[in-house]
Parts: C-alpha cells; structure tokens; sequence
C-alpha cells in the first residue's frame, strides 16, 4: 500500500503551482506533491516517473493544453484522476474536459485550502484501495506559515530547537510580481536563483515558506557574529536579481532573539505592504527603527463624484479625481489598487463626458497604456500630472464653449418666449442630446427650462402692467400664454400675486 496519495501540479503560471503547493499541509492529509509541470507534455513525462493517483492540470497551457492532455493521459493511465483548473467558467470547457475523462473541473477564482481538501478527499473515494494515512503533525514550514498567518496559532518553539540553533533571528520577504515584457512570468527563475545563492552564501540556516501566492518569506537564523554582514549578503543577493528582472525587491524584517518575536514584523504594514514601486533605486528595503505614520486615508466618495459627474461638474470632478490620487499615493496603498482606481475613475469621467469634446477618448487611450508602464510611485506621479493638466485643458476649453452655448441659447430664448416652445425644440435648435441639455440647462441655470422661460415671460408681463395700458388677457397672450387662466397662476406662483394686483401695487406713474 502507498504511504501517501501522490498529486502532480500542472500550470504554466508558477505563482498558482506555488500557491497550490502551499495551500494546505499536503502530508498531515495523507496527500504528497510529488512533482510539478508547466505544460501536458511535460506532465506526460514525469506521470511515467513519479506515477501520481491525481493530477491537478490548468486547460490553457502551451506545447499541450489541458483538453489534449486529459485525452492522452485518460487513455493511457485510466486510474488516474485528474483535475482540471480553469479560470473560465464556459460550459463547452467544462464539456470537452469531462468527455475525455476529468474527474472534476475547479475554477481557479473559488479555489481555497477548505474547498481543496473538500475535493481531494471526494477525489480519493474514487481511487480503488486508497486509503489516507494522515500525519499527526505539521513541517516546520507548513507551522511558519500558520503561526504567521494565525493569530492564535502557538508555535512548537522545541521542534525548531535543531534546526535553529544560533542566537538571531530575521526574516525575509519577496513580493512574486516578476513579469517580461511578453507577459511571461519569471518568478520561478527569481526564486530558484535566489535559492541557489542563499545555499552558497547565507550564515547559518534557513526556512522559506509562502505566505501569499505572491509573497515569499524566508526565515534565517545565525550567529551573533554574522549579524554585520547578513544584510551585506541579502543586498548582493538583490542586485543580482536585479538582472533578471528590474522590479526584483524585498523587505527585510529586523534582528530578534527569538523566533515568535518575528510576528512583529507582520504587525507592521510596511513589511508585507512595501513595494519596489515606492522605493524607486532600493532592491532591499530595511524595516526603519521609527515607522513613517500613515494617515487613514478615507474611501473615495465615489457616490458623489458620480453625482457631480451626471451634473456635468466636470472640473469639480476631475479635482475630485486629482486629490484622492495624490493622497492615496502619499499613503502608499498597493500599487495595483493605485493604478486600476486611477484607471478607473479616469474611465467614468471621460466616459461621461460629452462625446464632442475633442481629445479626451485619445487621452484615455494613451493615459491607461502609461499607468500600466510606469514602474515607481515617482513616475506615476509625472505621468498623472500631465494626464490632469491634458484632461482639465479639454474640460476647460469645452467649459468655454459650452458658456458661448449657454449665452446663444439664453439670447434665442430672449427673442422667441413669445412663442411655443419647449426644451425638445431647444436642443434641435442647438443639436443637442435632449436629455444630456436637460440636465447642462438645470446645472448651469440653477433652474429646469421651464421654470426658466416662465421667468422671462412673467418678467415680460411684469413690464406691461407697470405701463397699465394693455389688458390682462392681450398681456398674457403676448407673452406666451394662450391660456389666461394658467398665466395668472404662473404669474401668482412668480411674483406671489395676482396680475391685477400686481398692476395696482406697481401702475406707473405718468
């Protein structure tokens, strides 16, 4: 009989193949991962060597993509149970993978350590004669990363006592976010170069756990004596993956003597929040002594800057925009959580925008590909200045335009309130979006249309009864009204009174 249930990892992402590794403790479940694989062909290769009972496999892959590799696989090793991953959750995937022999099809979005046992164990009730022998304890690294990962976990300090036998302590973290500029991952390569250095250069012992997906730590302990040069060492090891990639950075903790008292580096946002983005020039960044304070930054009201914006308040959007970017910056919030809200606030502005004005769709165009590019805080910063000085030019030069508009319109409504009209004729008159001229006429005016021109005829009115010498039905018909009754309740809801009070309170004297 197997000691364990043996799995294969395909993927050609390495950050999802560690983070499945990494997901729970595989031996305390009676599981091992024996191998891992980047595309089908490989997978068939190491399936003959290691003879896995399940196969976590990703359908889109190179050289050979899932679907192909289930129908070689199903066919020549039938006891084998394999698992497809997917991030698409499209029913023909689901079909072409389930027809060529899957067990089962997991989307990689809803994939957590709960799930993941939940399925390994419906898995293995499939496999004739296996039968799980669980550990009853935990590696050393699977009790690192729960200890830092839970509040309450207490850590078996004894068990550490051989591997651990020096006085300090320091722990390491690398942030995985190493792409080319093809879009290929390069995280295994940082990760197996730094190994091979740390094997050759690092004092004392480690342990290396993952924390995250996308956030390695490790764990050293040496002796006093090498604590000068330690940090020495960390910073070569940095320059050289600077090589590999430029965004290669890490964030080193302080120097404790004991192994629990490393938590506190997790206690401190900057370990596991520190970027290369906010250090522009730092591939290894040294917790500091007294930590810069950070003000909370509030939740973007974005309830009201949509409200601004459907008031066509453009600039008072857009200065909306600008002081929220600039303090989030300042408060260093993630980098991804920057960029994408800048996206997409930049998104509903100019989407909201009148589609006249020229120039803002190629600002978007060019601005979202510039925020993407941009690889420190610094940069940003440049790029996000002249992106409002660009954007508040057009708003400006488009707010001119507009009050040139408002003036034409104003002087139309002037010459012609004497006539039937209403807010539809307006915007065919200016072409104007009805709807879009509605909401411009109410924010620019303070007042609807309607209310608007019932101002000026009122006005107008106002005029003749001071001059006493027309009557209330030729004055209301004069100005508008071919209905004598609903000019004089206009004319009261206006001037609070009746225009023939309104007459002998303002006749004019001759």
């Amino acid at each position: 009989m197997e000691k364990y249930c043996k799995v294969l990892i395909v993927d050609d992402e390495y950050i999802m193949r560690r983070g499945i590794r990494y997901m729970m403790d595989w031996e305390s479940q009676g599981f091992q991962v024996v191998g891992e694989a980047s595309n089908g062909k490989e997978a068939l290769d190491l399936m003959e060597e290691l003879s896995p009972h399940i196969v976590f496999c990703d359908i889109t892959m190179p050289v050979m993509d899932g679907i192909d590799f289930i129908h070689v696989a199903h066919r020549k090793y039938p006891d084998v149970q394999i698992l497809i991953l997917s991030g698409y959750d499209k029913f023909e995937y689901v079909r072409q993978a389930l027809l060529n022999g899957a067990a089962d099809y997991i989307l990689k979005p809803t994939l957590n350590p709960e799930e993941l046992s939940r399925i390994l164990t419906d898995t293995v009730a499939k496999i004739p004669g296996m039968q799980l022998k669980k550990k009853s304890f935990s590696s050393l690294e699977n009790q690192l990363e729960r200890f830092f990962k839970d509040r309450d976990y207490e850590l078996k300090i004894q068990e550490f006592a051989k591997r651990f036998p020096h006085s300090c302590y320091r722990i390491l973290g690398i942030p995985l976010r190493f792409r080319d500029l093809r879009g290929k991952d390069l995280s295994q390569v940082i990760l197996e170069k730094a190994e091979q250095y740390l094997k050759t250069y690092a004092p004392g012992t480690y342990l290396k756990f993952l924390y995250s997906p996308e956030f390695q730590c490790v764990v050293f302990n040496y002796p006093l004596k090498d604590e000068a040069k330690f940090p020495l060492i960390i910073q070569e090891m940095m320059e050289q993956l600077t090589i590999i990639h430029k965004k290669a950075f890490a964030v080193l903790g302080k120097t404790r003597k004991d192994l629990v008292d490393l938590k506190l580096d997790f206690e401190n946002t900057q370990f596991l929040e520190a970027e290369v983005f906010y250090h522009k020039g730092i591939c290894l960044y040294e917790i500091p002594d007294q930590v810069e304070s950070r003000q909370d930054i509030q939740k973007f009201d974005f309830r009201r800057f949509s409200s601004v914006v459907s008031n066509a308040k453009y600039v008072e959007a857009a200065e909306m925009f600008e002081d929220y970017i600039y303090k989030a910056a300042r408060n260093q919030i993630p980098e991804f959580k920057l960029k994408n809200q800048t996206k997409n606030l930049l998104y509903n502005l100019i989407g909201s925008v009148d589609r006249k004005i020229q120039g803002l769709e190629q600002i978007r165009y060019d601005y979202f590909a510039k925020i993407d590019e941009v690889v420190y805080v610094e940069e940003f910063l440049d790029m996000f200045q002249n992106l409002m000085k660009e954007m508040l030019e057009c708003l400006e030069e488009s707010t001119d335009n507009q009050d040139r508009r408002l003036k034409e319109m104003l002087e139309y409504i002037s010459e012609h309130y004497r006539e039937e009209m209403d807010l539809a004729d307006l915007a065919q008159n200016f072409n104007f979006n009805y709807s879009y001229l509605s909401t411009y006429f109410n924010t620019r005016m303070g007042e609807g249309f309607s209310e608007y021109l019932n101002r000026i005829r009122i006005s107008r009115a106002c005029t003749q009864l001071e001059k006493g010498e027309l009557s209330i039905s030729v004055i209301s018909d004069m100005v508008g009204y071919s209905d004598q009754s609903y000019f004089c309740r206009v004319f009261k809801k206006i001037t609070g009174e009746t225009p023939s009070a309104y007459r002998r309170g303002n006749k004019a004297v001759k």
